[in-house]
């Protein structure tokens, strides 16, 4: 399925028709995100379904993902990356769905290694909005190449408390990505901004594929230095 389209119309959705959805649909979530890309090809991550979680911005849906790792480098993006394409699909397919920080699942102990949290389920009203209706900084604020199609997809994708912490500095054929360091009262609340790098990058890179051009990302904490930013990697 082609996800591109839902970068300019998928919306955060926070009211549910409480009626769980098919065995059926469920089995074919699966199905979808088995065919997903991946960021990193040796990271791996799990997920799992639950009925019910708790957290500070928790909303009541029929159904809740939880995504988790093992502990290891760069699982927080990874995440981000996977499944927002997820959310996307959902766009596709008129399920709503939106991402819960701070939220943990209250049917299992085990979640240590738990990483975020995907609500999802069919809603009462649209889950879909138009291009007027996004909430976004200048598209300036974030690159130097505001022109650029795939930068363009990134600039739309939904972060925790709008935050937007990327920064995409396009140098001939290859861009650096910077991640913004937050400051007070934020940085003190919000630990999740690596889990947003991975959302935007999901987007630069379904742009990309729809242009028929490659995607490669790899961490490089080597990059110049940017006041404000720090340095995240390089997509060539």
């Amino acid at each position: 399925m082609d996800l591109y389209a839902s970068i300019a119309q998928r919306k955060s959705c926070r009211k549910y028709d409480m009626e769980p959805l098919s065995r059926e649909a469920m089995d074919e979530i699966e199905r979808a995100i088995e065919g997903f890309d991946h960021l990193y090809p040796t990271v791996e991550l799990e997920h799992r379904f639950t009925k019910k979680v708790k957290g500070r911005f928790r909303v009541e849906a029929p159904h809740y993902l939880v995504a988790s790792g093992n502990g290891a480098p760069g699982e927080q993006e990874a995440a981000g990356f996977l499944f927002e394409q997820l959310a996307l699909w959902f766009d596709a397919m008129d399920i709503g769905c939106v991402w819960l920080g701070s939220s943990k699942d209250t049917e299992t102990s085990d979640t240590n290694q738990d990483i975020i949290v995907l609500a999802f389920g069919n809603c009462p009203e649209s889950v879909h909005r138009t291009i007027d209706q996004f909430k976004r900084q200048p598209i300036e604020d974030m690159t130097n190449a505001p022109d650029d199609a795939c930068i363009q997809a990134a600039h739309l994708a939904p972060s925790g408390m709008n935050t937007q912490p990327w920064y995409f500095e396009k140098q001939g054929d290859r861009v650096l990505v910077y991640e913004k360091k937050l400051k007070p009262p934020i940085s003190l609340a919000y630990k999740l901004s690596d889990i947003d790098m991975g959302i935007g990058l999901c987007h630069y890179a379904l742009a990309c594929k729809k242009a028929g051009g490659d995607f490669a990302f790899a961490r490089d904490a080597g990059i110049p230095s940017k006041a404000g930013y720090l340095p995240f990697g390089v997509i060539e």
